[in-house]
């Protein structure tokens, strides 16, 4: 039986580009799953872009409900005094 090879050096040298490839392979595999991570975080970073603009708008009406309901609180008061002050004067005339 005859081998290929003369010894392990020239094996070592027949085989190295084989385990170069294999290490350029790997390498590429890591960039890909590099970039496809850089793809997360820019999807990631619009969402949570996304998110603050949607929560601005919520503040911004939240805003406008508190000043509705302050108006109408201070408009309910304003009625509540105008009935006490019609319930005094009827009081009035009935004890007349």
């Amino acid at each position: 039986m005859s081998t290929t090879f003369g010894g392990f050096e020239e094996f070592w040298a027949a085989s190295r580009p084989f385990f170069e490839r294999i290490k350029n392979n790997e390498g590429l595999q890591r960039n890909a799953q590099v970039a496809g991570n850089d793809q997360q975080i820019a999807a990631t970073a619009d969402q949570i872009a996304q998110t603050g603009e949607q929560m601005q708008a919520t503040d911004a009406r939240f805003d406008r409900l508190a000043s509705m309901i302050a108006t109408l609180a201070g408009t309910v008061a304003k009625q509540a005094e105008e009935i006490e002050s019609h319930e005094r004067r009827l009081e009035r005339m009935e004890g007349q």
